[in-house]
């Protein structure tokens, strides 16, 4: 049995950061059923942005959120529409959601709107800026709220270029591992007390706790964006290789120097005065990282990640995007696989952020999206709608 089998959720959410937690939730064996306005989730006629193709069978770009989901398409404007929804919800366990606050009040949808009406409901939400303050009702993204506005974008880059350029899903994929483990607590108080819950989280909150250490470094004077030198110690640090590669080198313990020394053929280091103390050793870091720099120029990448694997000193090469789905590592723990659509257009998925000894990431299902409102007539039907009624809808737009 998987974790939240027989669990139903309700996703109302668009783009990234709502329907990534509801695919995390399905993943993990809820029942999950995205609901879009007639016009679907704008998030399917973005595929531009990760280069993706999109034909009428496969678009990747939307069903990386959006995979082992069934798709209900509502006009939430309408009263048979409405009644639609609210119907759905008495058979709900969760109701997740990225809308604002002031569009979710518009239309019934806000906790305090629903707990009488729906007591045992996990109401979760996907906030920009979070709940209180002056900025409460602003849009919030991705890039905005979590990239922006928590120094990621401009303290993260080297000092003297343009502003970090992320991808898109930083900070959503980050909200969306977070509120699923949320949403999973709120459920188990359920079980406990008997009562509903309010979920939130925000792209800021987020952005703000995964940066912690660095807020710290700030706090403490350190000043950003840092150049190559100013790293926190030399062996902490990136190093370009011969063939123009990088690896970081990850010696974060001080009494290991001596013998990463030995390994590289710089025995002289660790008895240099300047080195030979965690003290003098952190105080003289840019002469240290000047002789690294010229070390690691004089062997390609392969050369140093075998010898120092050889010797079980941390580091990790630089790898690139468009080899990861093919790393043993990744492939060996199923992180990532290749998948072939019915059209033969192909494309690379990801699995969820963790494992469960009850779910075998062989077996994980791989449900497309389909068209938008694929299964609406289904989903009607299961809930009481006879096809004279369902027809109705459709010939109203209450539905598509």
């Amino acid at each position: 049995m998987k974790p939240l089998e027989g669990i139903k959720v309700v996703e109302l959410s668009t783009m990234l950061a709502g329907p990534m937690t509801a695919r995390i939730l399905a993943e993990w064996g809820a029942d999950v059923i995205k609901v879009e306005s007639t016009n679907g989730d704008a998030w399917r006629d973005q595929a531009g942005t990760s280069l993706s193709p999109k034909t009428d069978i496969a678009n990747p770009n939307f069903d990386m959120q959006n995979l082992n989901k069934r798709f209900l398409s509502i006009n939430t404007r309408t009263v048979d529409g409405k009644q639609a929804l609210m119907k759905l919800l008495e058979t709900a366990d969760v109701f997740l959601t990225n809308y604002r606050v002031q569009a979710l009040e518009k239309m019934g949808l806000t906790y305090d709107q629903l707990k009488g009406a729906y007591p045992k409901l996990i109401h979760a939400s996907v906030l920009g800026y979070g709940e209180k303050g002056p900025e409460k009702d602003r849009p919030g993204y991705d890039y905005t709220a979590f990239c922006a506005r928590t120094g990621l974008l401009a303290d993260m880059a080297p000092a003297g270029g343009p502003p970090m350029m992320t991808v898109a899903g930083l900070g959503d994929h980050s909200v969306a591992v977070a509120l699923s483990g949320a949403i999973a607590a709120a459920l188990f108080r359920r079980e406990r007390t008997g009562e509903g819950e309010k979920v939130d989280v925000s792209l800021l909150q987020i952005g703000t706790f995964i940066l912690s250490t660095g807020l710290l470094n700030g706090f403490n004077g350190r000043k950003f964006p840092r150049t190559h030198a100013d790293c926190s110690h030399a062996c902490s640090n990136t190093y370009q290789a011969a063939d123009g590669e990088w690896l970081y080198l990850a010696i974060v313990d001080y009494r290991r120097f001596p013998e990463f020394c030995q390994v590289v053929g710089l025995p002289e280091l660790a008895t240099d005065p300047k080195f030979s103390t965690s003290t003098a050793y952190y105080a003289n870091k840019k002469e240290l990282v000047t002789i690294l720099d010229e070390k690691f120029k004089e062997h390609p990448l392969p050369y140093w990640h075998e010898l120092l694997n050889a010797h079980d000193l941390p580091h990790e090469v630089l790898a690139h995007f468009k080899d990861v789905p093919d790393d043993p590592q990744v492939i060996a723990n199923n992180y990532a696989y290749h998948y072939e659509y019915s059209d033969g257009t192909k494309t690379v998925f990801t699995n969820g952020p963790s494992h469960f000894r009850s779910i075998d990431p062989d077996t994980i299902p791989h449900k497309i999206s389909g068209p938008i409102g694929c299964d609406t007539t289904a989903i009607l039907k299961e809930l009481g709608y006879d096809d004279e009624k369902i027809k109705s809808m459709y010939d109203e737009g209450d539905i598509r």
